[in-house]
C-alpha cells in the first residue's frame, strides 16, 4: 500500500461548530496575499539577497528565523499607521516650531496625542466600545466630585437652603440615574469583552484584522473551494523492536479567531494543527491531536468512527475542531478555560476563580432572570458554581448562554469535512447553547466542497524549511503567528529553533502524551 492510498484510509473526520469561519486550506493562497517582513538585522541583510524572488520559494530559501508573514496588508490596521503618525509627529512638532515657537510645539503635541489615540481606537472595534466606557465613568467620577467644589464657594445670588435642600438633591438624583444607565450597559455589554481588550492592546492581530481576514479568506474559498490536509508518513521502530507507521495529517488555517469566536484567549494569524493516526505492527493503536501547542492522546478503542452509508463503522477517525482555536479534541466537548490545564491544585484554583468570576456576573447582571438564577444557588446552598459543568443549563432563551468567559467550544455541530463515501452520522453538542447570539449567529463562508484533497509533505516542499512566523508579530508571543509545522516556538530570544518533537521524534511524542494521560 502507497504513502497516499494508507493516508487515505485512515484520513480523519473533522467536524467544527456552527459558526466557524475558517477551515483548512492549502498554503499557497494564503502566500499570494501575505507580505514578509523581517524581524532583526540577521533577517533583514539576508532578505536582501532574495528580493526578487516570489514568496512561495523565497521563503524556503531563507535560513533566519528572524521574519514573519502578514496575511492583512491594509496600512491603517496595522503597525503602518503608527509609522506614518510617528513621521508626520515630528514634522509637524519642527514645523510648529519654526512658525509659532513654544505655542506651535504645544498645539502640535496635543493633535498628535489625539491622532494616536484615534488610531489605536480606530485600529479595533473592541478598543472604540471600551475606551469610550471607560472615559465616560471618568467623567462621572469628575461630576461626583465637582459639588465639593461647587458648595466651598457660596454663591451671593443663591442661598445656602437652596442649594443644599434643592439643588443638591436634584443633582445627585440625575447624577445617580445617569450613572446607573452607563453602568447598566458596562455590566451589559463591556466587562464580558473585559480579557479581550488586555490582549487586543497588546496585538497586531486585533477583532478587526479578525474580520478582514475573514473576508480575505471568503475571497480565496471562491477559487479554491476544496479543503486541503498536509499527510506525511514515517517508519519507526522502538527498542521492544515493534514497528510503527505513523500517519500524520497537517491542517493550515488562515487565521485562529478565538477571541471573536467564542471570547477566548487570543487572535494570531495562520494556524498549523494536526492530527495523527499511529499503526503498531500493521494495526491502529492511538489517535494523537494537537492542543494550543501540546496535544492529547485517545487509545483507537475509545476514538469515535465515522460510518459509511451503509451505517457501517469505518477505519476514519472523528476530530471535533474547537470553534475559533482549531484544537483538535477526540470527543464532542464545552471545556471552560481551567479545563484546559493538567488536573491538580492549579486547575481546581482556576476553577474557583473562574466560577466565583461568572457567579459574580450573574449576581450583578441587570437581567433579572440572571439575578435569580445566582440567587437561588444562594438559598440552596449549592457550591457547584465551582466545579467543571456548573454552568451547563445555564442558558438564556432570549441570547444563549448567560455569561460569556473564555470557553473551548468542540461543539461539531457545523461544516464536516470527511473522505468521499462516509457518512454524516456522529455524536455532537449544540454550540449555539453556549454562545451569545451575536457570535452563534455570524456570517460564515464554508468551503464548497466537503471532501479531503491530500496534499503529500513526504517531498518536503520549500515552505516547509521556513523558520519564521507565519502571521503577523504582535507584543505577546499569544498575538503572534506561530512557526510552521516542523519548527517548534523558542522559548526566548536566545534559543535556536529546534524541530518539534511531533516532528522529528513521533515515538517521543507518543510516549510523553501517554504518560500526561496516566
Amino acid at each position: 500500500m502507497t504513502d497516499l492510498e494508507l493516508l487515505e484510509k485512515y484520513e480523519p473526520v473533522l467536524r467544527f461548530a456552527k459558526s466557524e469561519r475558517f477551515f483548512p486550506m492549502a498554503v499557497e493562497p494564503y502566500l499570494e496575499r501575505c507580505s514578509l517582513f523581517p524581524d532583526g538585522p540577521q533577517g533583514a541583510a539576508e532578505l536582501f539577497a532574495h528580493l526578487n524572488e516570489p514568496l512561495i520559494h523565497k521563503i524556503g530559501s531563507l535560513k533566519s528565523e528572524q521574519y514573519f508573514l502578514r496575511f492583512v496588508n491594509r496600512p491603517l490596521n496595522d503597525f503602518d499607521a503608527w509609522i506614518w503618525w510617528v513621521i508626520s509627529s515630528i514634522l509637524g512638532a519642527a514645523a510648529g516650531w519654526f512658525f509659532f515657537g513654544l505655542a506651535g510645539l504645544e498645539i502640535v503635541v496635543a493633535a498628535s496625542l489625539i491622532g494616536a489615540l484615534i488610531i489605536f481606537m480606530l485600529a479595533s472595534p473592541i478598543r472604540l466600545r471600551i475606551i469610550p466606557a471607560v472615559l465616560a465613568v471618568i467623567f462621572f467620577l469628575a461630576l461626583g466630585i465637582a459639588p465639593v467644589w461647587f458648595f466651598l464657594r457660596p454663591s451671593e445670588y443663591v442661598s445656602i437652603g437652596v442649594e443644599y435642600l434643592i439643588l443638591l438633591p436634584i443633582y445627585l438624583l440625575f447624577l445617580f440615574y445617569s450613572m446607573m444607565r452607563v453602568l447598566k450597559f458596562i455590566i451589559e455589554h463591556i466587562l464580558p469583552e473585559g480579557p479581550g481588550l488586555i490582549m487586543d492592546m497588546l496585538s497586531q492581530a486585533t477583532e478587526k484584522i479578525a474580520q478582514e481576514a475573514y473576508h480575505q479568506y471568503a475571497e480565496i474559498l471562491k477559487e479554491h473551494p476544496q479543503p486541503v490536509y498536509y499527510g506525511r508518513v514515517l517508519h519507526e521502530a522502538d527498542e521492544r523492536g515493534s514497528e510503527w507507521t505513523i500517519l500524520q495529517y497537517h491542517f493550515f488555517y488562515a487565521f485562529n479567531d478565538w477571541r471573536l469566536a467564542a471570547n477566548g484567549m487570543n487572535h494570531h494569524e495562520g494556524d498549523w494543527e494536526m492530527a495523527a493516526v499511529y499503526l503498531k505492527n500493521g494495526l491502529p493503536h492511538s489517535l494523537l491531536l494537537s492542543q494550543h501547542g501540546a496535544g492529547n492522546i485517545e487509545k483507537w478503542q475509545a476514538t469515535i468512527k465515522a460510518v459509511d452509508e451503509n451505517g457501517k463503522e469505518t477505519t476514519h477517525p472523528v476530530v471535533y475542531v474547537a470553534l475559533g482555536s482549531h484544537a483538535n479534541y477526540s470527543k464532542p466537548d464545552i471545556i471552560r478555560s481551567p479545563g484546559m490545564y493538567r488536573s491538580g491544585r492549579v486547575q481546581r484554583l482556576l476553577f474557583w476563580i473562574d466560577g466565583l468570576i461568572r457567579y459574580l456576573f450573574l449576581l450583578f447582571n441587570p437581567d433579572q432572570k440572571a439575578r435569580n438564577i445566582a440567587l437561588k444557588e444562594v438559598q440552596e446552598g449549592h457550591l457547584n458554581i465551582f466545579t467543571e459543568h456548573a454552568f451547563d443549563e445555564m442558558v438564556d432563551e432570549t441570547d444563549h448562554y448567560v455569561v460569556s468567559l473564555p470557553m473551548e467550544i468542540a461543539a461539531g455541530d457545523g461544516f464536516r469535512i470527511r473522505p468521499a463515501g462516509v457518512g454524516a452520522k456522529a455524536p455532537y453538542k449544540r454550540s449555539v447553547d453556549y454562545l451569545k447570539e451575536v457570535m452563534s449567529e455570524r456570517e460564515v463562508a464554508r468551503p464548497a466542497v466537503k471532501e479531503w484533497k491530500p496534499i503529500l509533505l513526504n517531498s518536503k516542499p520549500g515552505w516547509v524549511q521556513y523558520k519564521g512566523l507565519w502571521g503577523v508579530k504582535s507584543l505577546l508571543n499569544e498575538e503572534s503567528g506561530p512557526r510552521g509545522p516542523k519548527w517548534e516556538r523558542p522559548v526566548n530570544k536566545h534559543t535556536e529553533i529546534q524541530e518539534r518533537v511531533r516532528w522529528s521524534k513521533p515515538l517521543d511524542w507518543l510516549v510523553e502524551l501517554e504518560n500526561l494521560k496516566h
